[in-house]
Parts: structure tokens; sequence; C-alpha cells
């Protein structure tokens, strides 16, 4: 069991071993109620197939969603894997199953897609806001979500809401299931939405929908796409590379293969030289015209009031809106489509009407702040560290309550802290509680064992301790959200505490400090 934090410089003792006993006892106690949990699902999810779309609620709908999480199936029927070709080929088959013609949406439909490591769900979402600036019905699809999954679904900016989600959750589901060709045959959980969002979009008559690649981009199932008339390549880093690969140049080529023949594609001009010539290879081979945006500071813009996330992603999501209301009144004629320069209004309104929670995000509670970056990449922790440093004042205790998640190492994303001035370091999982009745359906994760989360906090710990020569006064392993708050709760003064390393980790805090979609 990891050892009970003593605070000896202020007299500080943490109180309740019963509370803070994250080690055997709170996890056995957390295997238990998840065992219990599951088991009562599987009798649930047994009979979802006889459950009427209009008489299902909310609950019954996210428990159903979640039964398509892989855990509760076997790995080796999981399509969740880019890297698997049969990926694109099944996403074909479901949304045909579900009476989505891919002819038909993309000629109704048209699409903005945006691959990258860092970046492309904030790019998407300034992207989103400044076309619905200028007047245009707009679907936005991004993942993952931070606290409910109606985020992931956007019309017009707005989350679908609990009975618009269910409803088209259950007809999607239906459609699905009575055509099944074996027991087993449903979209494991993101796919799934990828498949209603595609159904959502074409039953809200959207303008236009931007959609976010999940992982990669060539083998994504969003990349279902034949023709796509506008592309986005954010920043890239080295990320998921178990799946994607172990080079930035082999990244590059996954995250490009979203260009399609035609497509007018825009990228930053500040990739790494080797990546960005992969992008370009593979934009010729794709048939595409590649363009590079140019800085934000060039822009008549007014860079005092954009926030940091404006600054990094607004020039790419600009000349993507702009590109798409051209293309939309000239055709495919990428001749008369410029970049933008010079914005009007209703551009600057998008842009500054824009917020993206999550990333580069400050929440205050009580008599602390809550500085929040789903960073996870070496380039995007250390952006993080600057923007803490310099937005955090220098008066109170710093606190760092970081995780990881998808087997990233730890070590080069823990180095970015070096000069933060740290006091105490808290590893934590993405569990919002040990009892699994308080873990809100919307962000329980069945793929990931207590032991495994176990194992994280725990080599977390021992890289942070190892790196910067401290010890159980100055670091801790903390299991779950909750009682990481409930011990920051106990220290004396004021807290500015940073939040980082999982997005997933951002969403579980921002469940319990600041509630409700945005």
């Amino acid at each position: 069991m990891l050892p009970l934090l003593v605070w000896p410089r202020v007299g500080f003792r943490i109180p309740s071993l019963e509370l803070l006993s994250y080690g055997g006892v709170a996890i056995r106690k957390f295997n238990m109620a998840l065992k219990k949990s599951a088991s009562e699902e599987a009798k649930h999810f047994s009979s979802i197939s006889t459950v009427e779309p209009h008489s299902a609620s909310y609950q019954e709908t996210i428990a159903a969603l979640n039964g398509l999480q892989s855990g509760a199936r076997s790995l080796q029927n999981s399509a969740e894997s880019p890297s698997q070709s049969k990926n694109l080929k099944e996403s074909l088959k479901y949304l045909q199953r579900c009476g989505v013609s891919l002819d038909v949406f993309e000629e109704q439909v048209p699409v903005i897609h945006v691959s990258g490591t860092k970046g492309k769900g904030s790019t998407c979402a300034i992207c989103e806001s400044i076309l619905r600036s200028h007047g245009y019905r707009t679907g936005l699809y991004t993942s993952p979500h931070l606290i409910t999954v109606m985020e992931r679904i956007r019309i017009n900016g707005v989350p679908l809401s609990t009975d618009e989600f269910s409803k088209y959750f259950w007809e999607v589901y239906h459609r699905l299931s009575n055509n099944k060709e074996h027991e087993l045959d449903m979209p494991m959980y993101f796919k799934y939405l990828t498949v209603m969002a595609f159904y959502v979009f074409m039953a809200e008559k959207v303008d236009v929908a931007i959609i976010e690649v999940g992982i990669g981009g060539e083998q994504d199932c969003t990349n279902v796409l034949r023709k796509t008339p506008i592309v986005g390549i954010t920043s890239l880093g080295l990320d998921h590379t178990q799946i994607l690969g172990d080079t930035i140049e082999k990244i590059a080529w996954e995250k490009a293969g979203i260009m399609k023949p035609g497509s007018i594609a825009f990228t930053i001009p500040n990739h790494q030289p080797s990546a960005l010539q992969v992008i370009k290879e593979r934009a010729a081979e794709k048939k595409a015209e590649l363009r590079l945006v140019p800085d934000i500071e060039t822009y008549n813009l007014d860079a005092a009031k954009l926030t940091l996330t404006h600054r990094l992603n607004s020039s790419l999501a600009i000349q993507l809106a702009h590109s798409w209301m051209k293309w939309r009144e000239n055709g495919p004629k990428s001749d008369l489509i410029k970049m933008a320069r010079d914005l009007d209004d209703k551009t600057l309104k998008g842009i500054l009407a824009c917020t993206w929670r999550g990333r580069f995000h400050t929440v205050h509670r009580g008599r602390h702040i809550f500085y929040l970056d789903g960073a996870h990449t070496v380039e995007s922790t250390q952006l993080c560290a600057k923007w803490f440093n310099a937005t955090a004042p220098k008066s109170g205790r710093r606190v760092l309550v970081f995780n990881t998640t998808h087997g990233r190492s730890p070590l080069n994303l823990l180095k970015a802290f070096i000069g933060s001035h740290i006091d105490v370091a808290l590893f934590c999982s993405n569990n919002l509680s040990i009892e699994s009745k308080k873990i809100p359906q919307d962000i329980l994760n069945k793929n990931v064992t207590s032991s495994d989360v176990e194992k994280v906090m725990t080599h977390n710990l021992e890289v942070w301790r190892t790196l910067y020569n401290v010890g159980e006064d100055r670091s801790r392993a903390i299991f779950s959200v909750e009682d990481t708050i409930s011990f920051i709760d106990n220290l004396p003064g004021s807290c500015h505490v940073l939040v980082t390393g999982s997005i997933h980790l951002v969403g579980a805090f921002l469940t319990l400090i600041q509630e409700g979609p945005s």
C-alpha cells in the first residue's frame, strides 16, 4: 500500500486513512463495486433489443452505449484500432445498414474533415463558430467528451439534448441490431457514435458538417468519406505510436490520409521539415491541393482579445471556414478559392465567441484555482507548463495533478515541469470515485481494469520522485478524482492546481468542480 502522506513543514496530516487508503483496501472496494455493476449491466444489456426508442430513459441509452465498449466483449472483436483494414469497410456497412447512403450524404452534407495530433478539436470548434456566425446550419462531431457524451454531436453549436440523443441513438441501434449477421455484429463505441453522427447530420439537414478524426486518419472510421471538399491537418506529435507508428513521418502519413482527390487541404507551416514533406507527398498522391496557412498575427485581429487556444488554432480554422464558403459559392474551382486575409465582422465574432473547455481552462473553486489542460504529448505538455507558469500567481501552493493513458511514457511529459516550482505532485487515475455508483454512466470506462490504473499511477509517481528527487511529503498517488479533490481541500491556504496529462482526467475534474456541457 502506498504510504500516508505527511506534511511536516506546516504541521499538517491527512485526516482520514479510511478516505485516503489508495492501496489494496480502496481498490478492492472499487473492484467489488465494479464487478457488481458490470454484472447488473450485463443482465440489462441482454434485454436491450426489446427497449422501445420512445420509452427509453437517457440512463438506459448510455448503459446501452457503454455496452459497446470493448471491455464488454472480446478485444478480438474490436474494430476500434485504425490499423485494422476492416475499419472502413465496417463503417460503410453500418452506415448503409442504418439507411445512410454515402452518395446521398456527401451530396447533402459537405464535410470539413480535420486530423492532427494537437488542437484538432479546438480548430473544429472555431471553424464551426465562424460558419455559424455566417448563418450556416452546422453539425460538429468531436471526441472525446469531457462530461457527457452529448457533447460529441452538436447542431448549431449546441450538444444534443438527452431526449434528442436517446431518440437518435435508438433509431440507429434498432436499425443495426435488427439486421445483424451474427451476435457480435454491432459497431464498437466510437464507430457507433460516428455512424450516429452521420445519421443525425442527415436528419437535421445541416449545411455543413465539421468532423474531427478519432485516431490517425487513413484508417480512422470517420475517413469512410470519398469526397471531402475541405481538409485540415493540425500540429503533429508522437502520440498513439503503437497504432500510428513511432516516427513523426509515419504519423504524418496517417494524418494526411484524409485528403481526397479534389480536396483543398490546409495545414500549418511549422511542422518538422520531414513531416511537412510527407504531407506534401501525400497531397500529390491523393491529387489534393495543399496550402500552408499564414500566422495569426498577419490577420486584422486584436491579439489582446484572443485566448491562447485562439492564437494556436484560429488561422487554420479561418482558412477552413472561408474556403468552404467559397467552395459552396463557386463549386470545386480551386483557382477561385483564395486564402482569407482581411476578416469580416462575422468571422471575428465567430472566433471570439468560441470557447473550448479543457484546454487552457481555469476554474475558480473556493480558495483554489484549477488550471485544466488535456495536454498529452511532449510538445503540448511543454506549452501547458509555459501557460501555467505565466498564468498562475507566484503566491499560494502549486499542485500538479497528473495522469497518462494509452500506454504513454510519463518521463518526457513530466520533464516539462522543470522550473514550474511544483510544491506537491498528485498522481491520480481518471476514475471519479472508488464507489461505482458515484461514477456517471457518461464517463464510465470499462476498457481499463483497476489493477492497470494502479500500475500507471504508481509508475508515474516513481518517475516523478526519481526525476525531481522528492519524497512522500511532496508527492502522492491517489486512486480517485473525488479523493484527490478532498486531499487538496484539506491543504492549508490557497492552491493553484494544474490538472493535465489526460483529457479524460480533465473531464473527471470538471464533472466535480463545474457541471454541465458547454
